[in-house]
């Protein structure tokens, strides 16, 4: 694929990603110390779609980095990146840090401070984060998704809804899904061999229709570890908007857009209502449009 216009530029200022702050929970008193290889990566957004089947864009991913063994803390960050006038991002930011052997950690964060996306309306995000850490086999991961404003073919909406929840999916006739605090933990369990896979994307975009085919991803931290001890007696804390998710994290809460726009407490006339307060354009498609 050849690459589209991007603006990109070194922040100058020493930008970082935050720090993890999803509440950690209470480390295993095990008397045998966990042991093994970490790694860990991040990145800030990552653009790989073909637009109405003849336009190619691919973007990144901005702001990477990849660490294993020993490694970190370690830090990138970007001050924009733009995407054919479609999408804009600004200060965009990751960190990561590895621990190996008798320490075993894995830590990761990715961020975007704002983001503005131009497909069938106007779409303003004010914050977009995600971030994991694995250790002593307790599993932290967390997302935020702080909407601002925005519209679907001149329709105002308020975007809430839906991002309140890990894997919250939003069925797009036509166009594909959007997934919303996406929160992935696999886990295996045997002798030496143990492993932790974790992977957070805070926003991703399927596209499978007429606009196009491929992905879009915002705001992805993985983390992995493995080895012996690994993956026994998992313990997992999730948050979301800094409220414990924990409960909610292997639940997909997921409608169909054009339920939301045809029915169901009033449709367009009364989109706040739908799932719990947020309406399914607010949470929903306002997410991506």
């Amino acid at each position: 694929m050849r690459k589209s216009a991007v603006i990109a530029s070194v922040a100058a200022l020493g930008l970082m990603a935050g720090t993890m702050t999803p509440a950690l929970a209470e480390r295993s008193s095990a008397v045998d110390k966990i042991k093994g290889t970490a790694k860990a990566a991040a990145f800030a957004l990552n653009v790989d779609v073909d637009l109405l089947g003849a336009v190619p864009v691919d973007l990144g991913p901005v702001a990477r980095l990849r660490l294993s063994g020993d490694a970190g803390p370690r830090y990138e960050n970007v001050l924009k990146a733009d995407v054919l006038g479609l999408l804009e991002a600004l200060v965009l930011a990751t960190s990561a840090e590895t621990k190996a052997g008798s320490d075993l950690t894995s830590k990761a964060s990715a961020r975007v401070a704002t983001l503005k996306v131009h497909i069938l309306g106007e779409l303003l995000v004010k914050l977009i984060k995600s971030e994991c850490e694995v250790k002593d086999n307790v599993v932290n991961v967390g997302s935020d998704l702080v909407f601002a404003d925005g519209n679907i073919l001149g329709i105002a909406v308020d975007a809430v809804g839906l991002s309140a929840h890990p894997n919250s999916r939003i069925d797009i006739p036509a166009v594909g899904s959007l997934i919303l605090n996406e929160q992935k933990i696999e886990t295996r369990k045997g002798g030496n061999s143990g492993g932790i896979d974790v992977t957070v994307n805070a926003l991703r975009l399927e596209l499978d229709g007429i606009l196009g085919t491929g992905d879009v991803v915002v705001a992805q931290s993985t983390c992995k570890v493995k080895g012996k001890g690994v993956g026994k007696d998992v313990k997992i804390v999730s948050t979301v908007n800094g409220n414990d998710t924990s409960d909610e994290v292997e639940e997909g809460h997921g409608v169909s857009l054009l339920g939301g726009l045809l029915g169901s407490d009033g449709g367009l006339l009364n989109v706040g209502k739908v799932l719990g307060g947020g309406g399914l354009l607010g949470g929903g498609l306002g997410g991506l449009l």
